[in-house]
């Protein structure tokens, strides 16, 4: 196990802050249970659409019960869910499935006095009166209804002290030390970029609920009317929480300003449910926003599979959007296992039978201790791998119950909805621990349905493993879940701005509690069964520990008296402030998603995974590619440097060559990079997103032995011109001949070639794809001689429609053929070298 304890001297006192070792995650011991289970269990599943929450909250505070506006949590005060339950008044922020017709399930919702915040796929979210939930349970267009909790927003407490506010105007704003750890401060001089003419959106808990964001724009920290700066444009909220936030949006935003003070930023609450989130991500992007980060994930987003917010973060990456999301705080404290049946019901006959978390081999233990200190808390989030009907429209079709037992065999907190109705394979429980103990004990029954392959939970809050004799297979497994792991997302994970390089340290140190990747998905969007998926998450780290000029914490002995923000929920936004800085370092607007991503990926300091023996070169599911460097990035891209580098493409032998030739694309690039290709005289072609490094495909040959089998593939650089590479193919046979000139149908491509048109010198192509066309065609050249070409197109009778002349041999000339009739048309491509061919062109 490695360990690397960060011990930081300041102003003679010595603080540990984090460990990097499983010990953020397990206590020793071994408690045995020795209690009796002897309470019963609540009373039965019933059919009913409300979770147990709701349906508890419904009978206690029903339609013939008086709602007190001092009603504020109808729960146990031992749930520490109670906290995050959302009641405003006598109404409760839910999440409703819809079972198929959406506008049937909006319309009897509006009925109830449901007040809709937004509907994303078939999840609606919104408030409704609390004594009206019992009035769901007869719906026939509603599946089910769950409360939205408050999501969990990734900044990280360290009990430095308390939080301060400056008060008085200064000379100068407070500003991350990201800046300086990303090297972003020397990419504005260096570049003269400062985001400019770039749109950043924010999603978190709120804005401004504290009333102060105006002395952060008078002092600079923000821009708006005041900013002595002269960022004069405010923040365009688009949507705030109506109270009780802490504001760590707004802590994020003055990061973001920080780092490329020149963007515009807009902000969006993410705590209206999960539909509201996913609606939210598209609101911002369709507001402008280039580039989007949050610092939240719902307990009850699927962990196996794209849940609605990370469609919703797919979808905005395909209209061109950057999206950053914060890893999470949870490290390696998740338990990931092979489901393990028996036939133990050891909660008494009818409730179902347990996994097993013993290893092959072991004795059974069906009771999984916990550490939850006195008082303390744990909220744990427990999934299996089904498919989420709230992601997909297909349901799960197990029921499986969590239940926390104390040591004397009391059940104290449980996750036991009827999974079938509600068509998500997702529990969700809490619990404040009110007692002196500090052992508690899990168990997982499966109540009803086939059986699944793969459990998991996460342990949020203070609660850890123990480390058992022999080990719980599973335990200190990945918990970096939800939209983060969504491929349109940049999984962000954190370093302290003390432990990076341009602070003194050679090799940068992942925060002991940054998340760690490595959790495949199991099923598609659709709800198909598919292939373990297993994303390279997180993609980077970027700084957090930095000073804010309201959030976070006093460091004592520090340098500044200003509160610093820890958490990968600072780290987010520092990434996206990078981004902005890229894009308008490109200037042309072209640089994708993808791009990006791949850039700041292959411009990092290689970091070590902490939980694994030795350095991990590379990517690893701790650190992803590395700590950021942010100058390199802005370089790499700053105009009109050419950073989507050429394909290459070329011949491979083949097993059969008289059936099959292959052909070889090498993409240098960090990115993937779309490409055309076709075999010229053949209806063969395609397109596809090529991954860097080696990709291999397969034609067949054109025609017979004399006519040649060239592949072109075609591509478009960062400045929007289409680049092309071609091969001839070869027709060696894979272990008897080597691939080589001799066996290139290049050899035979000055003989005469058919539908290509009489022979050409060799290297001398000049050929029309598509054709017929409705619209455009594309006409590929690659001439030997290094002069100027002219091209002219002509009607059937001859008459002359255009001329132009390219002066560059090699390369792709569209012909716009938009606004003639159909019919048949010639093309004349000719040089002062001899080259003339003339081509049949049939406008569809």
């Amino acid at each position: 196990m490695k360990k690397n304890l960060l011990s930081i001297a300041m102003g003679g006192l010595a603080i540990v802050l984090f460990s990097v070792s499983t010990v953020h995650a397990q206590v020793k011991g071994d408690p045995a249970f020795t209690g009796t289970i002897s309470q019963p269990l609540a009373a039965p599943k019933t059919s009913t659409i409300l979770s147990p929450e709701l349906k508890k909250m419904s009978d206690q505070y029903g339609p013939h019960a008086k709602i007190a506006e001092s009603v504020t949590k109808p729960v146990a005060s031992s749930d520490a869910l109670a906290k995050y339950m959302q009641i405003k008044g006598g109404n409760v922020v839910v999440d409703v499935t819809a079972k198929g017709d959406l506008a049937s399930a909006r319309a009897e919702l509006q009925k109830l006095g449901f007040k809709e915040s937004a509907v994303f796929g078939r999840v609606i979210s919104g408030t409704i009166a609390i004594s009206a939930l019992s009035q769901l349970e007869s719906s026939a267009s509603i599946r089910y209804a769950k409360p939205a909790y408050k999501p969990l927003h990734v900044s990280k407490p360290v009990n430095f002290g308390g939080t301060s506010l400056r008060g008085k105007p200064v000379a100068r704003p407070v500003i991350s030390q990201g800046d300086t750890a990303m090297r972003t401060y020397v990419a504005r001089n260096k570049y003269h970029v400062n985001g400019k003419g770039v749109k950043v959106g924010v999603m978190s808990d709120s804005y401004n609920n504290l009333g102060t964001a105006q002395i952060g724009v008078d002092h600079g920290e923000l821009p708006g009317p005041g900013n002595p700066f002269n960022f004069k444009k405010p923040v365009q909220v688009l949507k705030d929480l109506d109270s009780g936030g802490t504001d760590e949006g707004r802590a994020m935003a003055e990061i973001v300003h920080s780092v490329a003070p020149g963007s515009e930023l807009a902000f969006y609450s993410a705590d209206f449910g999960q539909a509201d989130f996913a609606s939210g991500i598209v609101k911002l992007a369709n507001a402008g926003c280039d580039v989007i980060a949050d610092d939240v994930i719902y307990f009850a987003e699927p962990f196996f599979q794209d849940g609605i917010i990370a469609q919703a973060v797919d979808q905005v990456k395909s209209q061109g959007v950057t999206y950053f999301s914060s890893a999470g705080n949870e490290s390696i404290r998740s338990y990931e296992s092979d489901y393990r049946p028996s036939t133990v019901e050891i909660l008494g006959p009818g409730n179902g039978t347990a996994q097993n978390f013993s290893g092959p081999g072991d004795a059974p233990r069906y009771l999984e201790p916990i550490y939850i200190p006195p008082g303390g808390s744990i909220i744990s989030s427990f999934q299996w791998d089904q498919s989420s009907f709230s992601a997909s429209g297909v349901g799960c079709q197990s029921d499986f119950d969590i239940y926390l037992l104390d040591i004397y065999g009391n059940v104290v907190a449980a996750g036991a909805s009827d999974n079938i109705a509600s068509g998500d394979p997702i529990e969700v429980f809490g619990y404040f621990n009110n007692t002196s103990n500090h052992t508690f004990y899990l168990a997982i029954l499966k109540f009803a349905g086939p059986d699944p392959t793969r459990l998991k939970y996460l342990l949020y809050n203070d609660a850890l493993f123990y480390l058992t004799t022999p080990p719980i297979p599973g335990i200190l497994s990945p918990t970096l879940v939800g939209h983060a792991k969504a491929d349109g997302a940049i999984a962000t994970g954190a370093a302290y701005y003390l432990q990076t390089p341009p602070y003194g340290v050679d090799t940068p140190v992942v925060e002991g509690f940054s998340s760690v990747g490595g959790v495949a998905n199991y099923y598609d969007v659709s709800g198909n069964r598919i292939a373990p998926l297993v994303r390279n998450k997180p993609e980077i780290v970027t700084p957090d520990g930095v000073s804010t000029s309201f959030f976070g914490q006093v460091i004592p002995g520090a340098s500044d008296t200003f509160p610093h923000f820890f958490g990968t929920s600072a780290a987010a936004p520092h990434g996206a402030a990078l981004a902005a800085l890229m894009i308008e370092a490109q200037k042309l607007r072209t640089i994708t998603p993808n791009q990006i991503k791949g850039i700041l990926e292959s411009h990092t300091y290689d970091m070590d995974n902490p939980y694994t023996p030795g350095f991990d070169k590379g990517f690893d599911f701790a650190t992803g590619y590395g700590f950021v460097r942010g100058e390199k990035a802005v370089g790499e891209v700053k105009f009109p440097n050419l950073y989507v580098k050429n394909l290459d493409v070329k011949p491979l032998c083949s097993s059969s060559p008289g059936t099959t030739r292959n052909f070889d694309i090498s993409n240098p690039n960090p990115f993937e990079v779309s490409v055309n290709w076709l075999i010229l005289g053949t209806s063969q072609h395609g397109s596809f997103m090529l991954s860097p490094g080696d990709t291999t495909f397969s034609v067949s040959p054109y025609g017979n032995a004399w006519f040649p089998t060239i592949a072109i593939i075609d591509w478009e650089d960062n400045f929007g011109f289409t680049r092309f590479d071609l091969a001839y193919s070869s027709s060696a046979t894979c272990g008897k001949e080597a691939v080589s000139a001799i066996n290139s149908d290049q050899l035979i491509a000055g003989k005469e070639s058919g539908s290509l048109g009489t022979a050409t010198k060799p290297g001398n192509i000049a050929e029309v794809y598509p054709n017929p066309s409705s619209n455009t065609f594309r006409l590929y050249l690659s001439l030997a001689e290094q002069q100027n070409t002219d091209i002219q197109l002509y009607s059937a009778d001859g008459k002359v429609l255009q001329t132009r002349r390219v002066y560059q041999p090699n390369g792709v000339v569209d012909i716009d053929a938009s606004g003639y009739k159909a019919g048949v048309y010639m093309l004349k491509i000719s040089s002062p070298g001899g080259f003339v061919k003339t081509i049949k062109l049939i406008k569809q």
